[in-house]
């Protein structure tokens, strides 16, 4: 119906009265009985200076009731084409395909800005489009201000959905600091693509419009961590907290691989920086032990935390990636104590006489084989700190049995070193 709105009955428009205001012997303009077009503050500038620009007479006598005195002087949208280029992309919106020009614009005068039948923009949209897209508990900020125009082109544009330029260059035009996160060395596949990926882009049930919730959004990529996570017994707390996935990794890209929000290490004593306690164990705080340490164990100054324990989930308590025993005593086999083999020779274990594959010996005597053959063997725990100690070779200052710690007092020497316990009298080693 709108496009037939140009065709206004215009009474008294005489030769030579096109222009508003022109009162010749005091006849009639068009504003005499048309002034109610021209009431808007936005006027449309060739109705303010010549109706007969886009009106032109039919010859009818004018006012008359039955007859139409002047008719458009073209159709619309060609009449418009007159004044206005016509819009240039590869996607064109219906209205403007379809020439209803007058669906959102008045032609004579609006309160609005571009001479829109109302403002904000998303009141004529919605019109057309559903509403319930913006009726979510989080809507982004463009649509509850109402203005779709800063997201999508109204007439004519190059990218799908009309938006105004590509993804994800559209979405830093406000998100400029989400925008430097693309220098970074490691950037997560979807961000990289397309945010929609991951954000809905209207409104959403979720904080930062996300489409799910956190781990379920991630999830439906890495279904390989969901399985883990939903199938084995020791779930890493971090997994199961608060932000969820993102306790640890960053949505968009980080310098880290992985998308670590913080290097490896940095990161993981960032919350092992305490006493943790659960119902099933106590982890002591790491970052504590660290920093009291004169020897920190050589696998975390390498890879870091992950050199030992799996990130997500584990069927090894401690969320290690390989066995190692968890009581004092183990059956002395390589697999047992697999963790540690996979830095250290078997050696230590199967060879009772050796030169090479320990410092810890007595002459050639294997003096591991000595502590740990068997179906006794001794865990490694029970003589070494697994992160840091005060003492050469990661010696621990005491050994727990039971409820009894008994100190184990270790002097290191040039050529080897001794120790005192409650397992056996002082004892020496000489490597040569």
């Amino acid at each position: 119906m709108w496009k037939y709105l140009f065709t206004i009955l215009l009474w008294g428009l005489l030769p030579g009265q096109g222009i508003l205001g022109q009162n010749v012997a005091g006849e009639q303009t068009c504003l005499d009985c048309h002034k109610d077009l021209m009431a808007n503050q936005v006027i449309h500038p060739p109705a303010d200076e010549a109706c007969d620009d886009c009106h032109e007479p039919t010859g009818n006598k004018h006012p008359d009731e039955n007859l139409k005195g002047f008719t458009l002087a073209d159709k619309v949208p060609g009449l418009c084409y007159m004044c206005h280029d016509e819009f240039q992309g590869k996607y064109t919106h219906p209205p403007v395909e379809d020439g209803e020009c007058l669906t959102c614009h008045s032609p004579h005068s609006s309160p609005n800005p571009f001479l829109l039948l109302a403002n904000p923009v998303a009141v004529l949209c919605f019109e057309c489009h559903d509403q319930e897209i913006a009726e979510n508990n989080i809507v982004h900020q463009p649509v509850s201000a109402g203005n779709c125009q800063d997201c999508h082109n109204p007439h004519k544009s190059n990218y799908r959905s009309f938006l105004n330029t590509g993804l994800p260059g559209l979405c830093f035009k406000c998100h400029e600091r989400i925008s430097k996160e693309m220098t970074d060395s490691h950037l997560h596949p979807p961000f990289e693509d397309d945010c929609r990926n991951c954000h809905q882009v209207h409104s959403s049930k979720e904080k930062h419009l996300l489409d799910q919730t956190v781990p379920a959004l991630c999830f439906d990529c890495h279904d390989d961590v969901k399985e883990s996570v939903d199938s084995l017994p020791v779930v890493h707390g971090a997994v199961k907290i608060k932000k969820a996935c993102l306790n640890c990794h960053s949505p968009h890209a980080s310098s880290q691989e992985y998308f670590l929000v913080k290097e490896n290490k940095a990161l993981c004593l960032s919350c092992h920086n305490k006493t943790i306690k659960t119902e099933t164990k106590t982890i002591r705080n790491i970052r504590q032990i660290l920093n009291k340490s004169k020897v920190v164990h050589g696998a975390i100054e390498l890879a870091g935390c992950s050199g030992c324990h799996t990130p997500h989930a584990s069927v090894i308590p401690f969320l290690l990636q390989e066995a190692f025993p968890t009581g004092v005593y183990t059956p002395a086999q390589p697999d047992s104590f697999a963790l540690c083999f996979t830095c250290h020779d078997t050696g230590l274990l199967e060879t009772k006489v050796t030169k090479s594959a320990t410092n810890f010996r007595n002459g050639d005597q294997n003096l591991h084989y000595v502590h740990i053959h068997g179906n006794k063997g001794r865990s490694c725990k029970d003589c070494h700190a697994m992160h840091g100690s005060q003492y050469e070779h990661l010696i621990a200052g005491s050994v727990t049995f039971g409820s009894w710690k008994m100190p184990i007092k270790y002097q290191v020497t040039q050529n080897g070193g001794s120790c005192l316990t409650g397992c056996h009298a002082r004892r020496e080693y000489k490597r040569n």
